[in-house]
């Protein structure tokens, strides 16, 4: 078929026909060890990851990663990667790129996928191990002009998002003060306790995990109406967007199985499976809904805590805490809702911790004007119809 994009007719391929996909080995535990190449999981990909392994053995010749290989996670956590940190071996649920098909630009080829990564997050299966099948994935379609025009918009996407590395970089040193005004204030948590703890159980209302993936299956979800229920997913969280997402339940079906995870404003969402601890914080806008089965919901006692110190000492302490003590061969999660519970956190007054929320709210200003300017550029890269 024949699509007008950008004032040119261009054809659209589906990814199957594009190039072969190669999935990696299923690595045993007792397969992992400490000499060899290093075994690349999804968590090495994401950032998630406290256990590199190794393998010192022979394998398949066809799962070894070797730098400027195009990697694509399916499972769990969707992404696309270029792998630049030498050879290695590559772990189930993650997919190399063979160009073997047509013939196509690497980076336009990365772009065209990662602009379609929240289409394929809505084709995902599984109840515990979120994934998107090797059928569905196949039948996604980009666009395929001639390789001139795909290296073009490559150039012309990649100097954009270099723009936007360079105020993600300002954020990042925004952060950087936050954290060094925490530290300040209230100590280095990974170190020494300033103030006397208590249960982290204690400072929240309710701390739920969402239901059972056979409670939430597919086909149970209804067209968007008055009286349906929207379905939080990872991406609202990930993104920090509330109104994304096109899941929904009715009403009957929430009375009758799932009322007990229904969302208020104020309540945080938190991401429980591959892409880690992840949060966003709904607001009086929001749609009335309930969490899917790959999030935590969690209602703060805000007499007790401030909810700029939660966050904070979620990201600096806790986060690193569950992600250590709840790793294993091929997937992170976060612990249940009664392990997190049972963490100990320093706890300063509320005056002090109220002080500390206005020093963020400062920052947050600048931190505005920062993402004001991403989100314009974003939006020049829309312009190409392939990324955000």
């Amino acid at each position: 078929m024949q699509i007008c994009i950008c004032r040119i007719s261009v054809e659209y391929k589906k990814l199957g026909d594009i190039a072969t996909y190669i999935n990696g080995y299923a690595f045993k535990p007792e397969q992992r060890g400490s000499e060899g190449l290093p075994i690349i999981r999804i968590q090495d990909l994401t950032g998630n990851a406290y256990d590199l392994g190794y393998y010192n053995g022979d394998y398949p010749k066809k799962i070894e990663l070797n730098d400027g290989d195009v990697l694509i996670s399916w499972s769990a956590s969707l992404g696309v990667y270029l792998w630049n940190r030498g050879k290695a071996l590559l772990n189930q649920h993650i997919f190399k790129v063979v160009f073997d098909k047509v013939e196509i630009d690497k980076f336009y080829f990365m772009y065209a996928v990662e602009y379609n990564l929240d289409k394929m997050s809505l084709k995902t299966h599984g109840a515990t191990m979120k994934h998107i099948t090797k059928k569905d994935f196949d039948n996604v379609v980009i666009p395929y002009p001639d390789l001139d025009y795909q290296k073009d918009i490559s150039y012309r996407l990649t100097s954009l998002k270099r723009i936007i590395e360079k105020y993600q970089e300002q954020l990042d040193l925004l952060d950087e003060l936050i954290k060094a005004r925490f530290v300040e204030m209230f100590g280095d948590p990974n170190i020494e306790f300033k103030y006397s703890s208590v249960k982290f159980n204690d400072l929240v209302a309710r701390m739920t995990k969402g239901p059972f993936g056979s409670d939430m299956k597919k086909d149970l979800f209804v067209p968007k109406g008055e009286d349906t229920y929207k379905v939080y997913i990872q991406i609202n969280a990930i993104q920090k967007n509330q109104s994304l997402g096109e899941y929904y339940i009715s009403k009957e079906y929430f009375d009758r199985k799932v009322s007990r995870f229904e969302l208020f404003p104020n309540d945080y969402i938190i991401t429980c499976d591959g892409t880690l601890g992840k949060y966003l914080k709904l607001d009086e806008n929001m749609e009335k809904g309930v969490i899917s089965p790959s999030l935590l919901r969690l209602t703060l006692q805000n007499d007790k805590i401030n909810d700029k110190y939660f966050e904070n000492i979620w990201d600096f302490y806790m986060l690193g805490l569950m992600k250590k003590e709840a790793r294993n061969a091929c997937l992170v999660h976060l612990p249940s809702a009664k392990k997190i519970g049972e963490i100990s956190i320093p706890v300063p007054p509320l005056e002090l911790q109220n002080q500390f929320a206005s020093f963020v709210q400062e920052i947050d200003k600048s931190r505005l004007r920062e993402l004001l300017a991403i989100k314009h550029i974003k939006l020049l890269l829309n312009d190409f119809g392939l990324l955000y």
